[in-house]
């Protein structure tokens, strides 16, 4: 086990910086071709109303090339083709442009092509656009109430899935606790808002019936796999290109209906056509996520020992049950019980549909949602016991001697298994290297600093294989191919150094090519802090592979047996150091026709898909903040604040730490700020970035890390996830520290404080209530 702090920075700075920062990245918008046009889509701007009539006459009189609506397309009634469908899923899947109702504010219900945005603008506004409306569902409580509209025909009371997960005998356990306490926690419906929203370029060349396209996406081979069956192409004539993508935080890691309509549209017209989203579309339409309402209610015996926990979670799934299915929902029951041993678990669950815009994954995808509760209420129940925080978590997470550890839960079908860590030294390390105190400090102005903290389980590897092709050229160069797409996170400076090291050659002599159907067979992308457990460890593999063919080679040419021989440098060296003229590029050279080694493949390559058994990687992650409160107004800032990771082996410490600072500031905006606020009618009332807020530089502290390393057995570089760890326990380290604050006495973890954001006049309203709470008890 290793520790470090947050100086670390070893590995090489990252390859793809110079050409971001210079300009030189081809984003979707960056893309231009002849005779491209333009689109621009018609959205409902009612929640819920049936469609009577789209009609774009008008706009084609005015020199729109092509107007589509629902009952223009084919292919209407094709499936989607999903990777995971949980089996208690009630139907309900988006239309590719509405038919006969819509159900959310900015359902596309038709699309319009034209020269240029700007006209296609202008001409969208003259599709004339019928609609019958039909009572709006603005929230959960009345999609449940008796005699709401239903949503869809299978959605009875207008659930979209219900499903419970359970081990031990809950209830039993429950009873028999000397301590018991439950409450309410709201997670707002927040969206991931990457800089660059959706868009593609498609492009059809009817000569070759093929389609290529050009998209901002995490997920294009499931991109490659919905154009070709929906558009009925053959899957080897679709080419999906995401070659830089501009953030995408789980809101890009599926296929949207527009990027069929697009393509169709370009297919029809025989020229490639243009959609990009603005800023409005991204906010109203692009999927949004969180929104999950938990009653958690945990039982301890009389020292603090956590014997049963049930929970009831809601989720606000919107209109639709998108083509990623339900997994927010899943995940959270799968990991509702944290780092921590407990015996006896039930939690029911049930995904309602409203009037909104259906909901999908982002960053962390039902982990915060699951942390936030039970980090909450491990503080009160410390409280109630009359014991510290600190002392009713180290009493119960799970200990070195208890791994592998089976929780008894499954996600998407898999078991979970804490396979290795050491949480508890984690945590200490945490406590020794922030400072925590559990005692607020008040200070001679009247304000109030208190630290809170919270513990938060990542899983890495979600959807488990991924492939990687290395090659090198007559120069002694080297390429890696993977399957994978990126959006920043580094991959490019990773997948060179792991090649560099596992090869023998220099690392400025490793390009990475990515994001490129076309590049591999077979692929999945980024999403689900895969990068490195799977698209790491295929690009290790099948460097391995090469290397040992490369071996083999020499071996011939030098007449001696490989297993005397390395590459050190893109040379091949004997065992004893000895330096041969040989080089890899020469190799290279030999193998191709012509070549003294020529056998009829002529590339000295080697391709690996890399597939786990244990898909599952887990790792824990502490966050540690101070806050600073003025009890007369609610206003606080955050004075300190401090994440203790471990993420296994750092293959690049200046990537790692970026992805976890990176994360914790996306997190420390969850907690505080971001919400997507509709009225009863279902409209959207935080429709610009002046209204949805999310967290800039004079909000958010410097934020501390503090590393410790163990190795997991999954694979085969001892990775874990680093992508989402700075997000999940950020908003209950926050709230708890503000529960402190306002009264270090007692619970202080009033109502106010179990809803996210905590924006000031929650916060003030908590402090009135102990106040209150206070003078009752006097």
């Amino acid at each position: 086990m290793k520790s470090g702090s947050s100086s670390r920075h070893a590995g090489p700075l990252r390859k793809e910086d110079a050409r971001l920062l210079r300009g030189r990245a081809k984003y979707v918008d960056n893309i231009h071709l002849d005779r491209m046009v333009h689109g621009a889509f018609i959205r409902s701007q009612l929640a819920h109303a049936r469609v009577v009539n789209v009609d774009g006459a008008a706009a084609l009189d005015a020199g729109a090339l092509l107007v589509l609506t629902g009952k223009d397309l084919p292919f209407a009634d094709k499936p989607w083709v999903t990777r995971y469908w949980h089996e208690a899923i009630r139907n309900g899947l988006p239309s590719f442009l509405a038919r006969d109702r819509v159900r959310y504010v900015g359902e596309p219900v038709a699309f319009l092509v034209a020269a240029d945005r700007y006209v296609a603008e202008d001409l969208a506004a003259l599709v004339e656009v019928e609609l019958e409306a039909l009572p709006a569902l603005g929230s959960t409580q009345a999609a449940l109430a008796a005699g709401a509209p239903r949503l869809h025909e299978d959605w009875v009371d207008n659930v979209a899935a219900a499903f419970s997960s359970a081990h031990g005998d809950a209830d039993k356990a429950m009873a028999a606790a000397a301590h018991r306490v439950s409450r309410r926690f709201s997670f707002a419906r927040q969206t991931p808002l990457p800089l660059e929203g959706r868009g593609i370029v498609a492009e059809f060349d009817s000569d070759r019936t093929s389609l290529t396209v050009w998209m901002s996406t995490q997920a294009h081979y499931n991109v490659r796999q919905n154009l070709a069956s929906i558009l009925d192409i053959p899957e080897y004539q679709v080419r999906v290109i995401a070659e830089d993508v501009g953030g995408g935080f789980g809101a890009k890691s599926r296929c949207y209906p527009e990027e069929i309509i697009v393509s169709h549209a370009a297919r029809l017209l025989r020229r490639p056509v243009k959609w990009i989203e603005d800023r409005f579309e991204n906010l109203q339409a692009t999927t949004h996520s969180r929104a999950i309402d938990v009653d958690l209610e945990l039982g301890c015996d009389a020292e603090g020992r956590l014997l049963a926990l049930r929970a009831d979670v809601v989720t606000d799934v919107g209109g639709y049950v998108h083509n990623s299915g339900i997994m927010t929902s899943e995940i959270v029951p799968a990991h509702i019980a944290n780092g921590y041993r407990i015996a006896n678990v039930r939690v029911d669950v049930r995904c309602v549909g409203t009037n909104k815009t259906p909901i999908a994954t982002y960053r962390g995808a039902g982990q915060p949602e699951a942390a936030f509760p039970i980090e909450c209420l491990v503080d009160v129940l410390a409280k109630e016991v009359g014991i510290s925080a600190l002392t009713l978590r180290q009493r119960n997470l799970i200990e070195p001697a208890d791994m592998p550890y089976r929780s008894g839960a499954k996600l998407a079908g898999l078991p979970i298994c804490f396979e290795s860590g050491d949480f508890p030294a984690l945590l200490a390390k945490a406590v020794s290297d922030s400072g925590y105190s559990e005692q607020a400090k008040i200070l001679p102005g009247g304000e109030r600093e208190a630290w809170g903290l919270a513990c938060g389980i990542e899983a890495g590897g979600l959807v488990n294989f991924e492939s990687a092709l290395v090659r090198i050229d007559a120069a002694g160069n080297v390429v890696v191919l993977s399957g994978m797409t990126t959006q920043g996170q580094g991959q490019l400076t990773t997948y060179a150094q792991v090649c560099s090291e596992a090869l023998g050659v220099d690392f400025e002599r490793v390009q990475v090519r990515l994001g490129d159907t076309q590049l591999v067979p077979f692929g999945r992308g980024a999403f689900a802090s895969r990068g490195a457990i799977f698209g790491a460890s295929a690009v290790h593999q099948a460097t391995l592979a090469l290397r040992a063919k490369v071996l083999q080679k020499a071996g011939v040419l030098l007449q001696c047996d490989p297993a005397d021989l390395s590459i050190a440098g893109g040379f091949v060296v004997r065992a004893d150091g000895e330096a041969t003229a040989l080089d890899i590029g020469q190799i290279a050279r030999a193998v191709m026709p012509g070549g003294a080694l020529f056998e009829g493949d002529g590339a000295l390559e080697a391709q690996h898909v890399f597939k786990s058994d244990q898909p599952l990687t887990y790792g824990l992650s502490v966050h540690v903040a101070c806050v600073r409160l003025d009890p007369r107004s609610g206003f606080f800032t955050i004075r300190d604040y401090l994440v203790a990771h471990d993420a296994g082996r750092s293959l690049n410490s200046m990537v790692v730490e970026g992805q976890v600072v990176g994360g914790a500031i996306d997190g420390i905006g969850g907690a505080l700020f971001s919400e997507l606020v509709y009225d009863e009618q279902g409209q959207l009332l935080t429709g610009s970035l002046a209204d949805y807020l999310v967290a800039t530089a004079p909000e958010v502290p410097r934020v501390r890390l503090t590393h410790m390393e163990t190795r997991p057995q999954t694979n085969p570089l001892g990775v874990r996830a680093v992508g989402e760890a700075g997000v999940i326990p950020a908003a209950p380290a926050i709230a708890n520290a503000l529960a402190r604050a306002i009264d270090d006495r007692h619970s202080g973890h009033e109502a106010a404080l179990f809803a996210l954001p905590l924006k000031q006049e929650r916060v003030y309203r908590a402090i009135l209530a102990a106040k209150d709470r206070s003078r009752s008890e006097t």
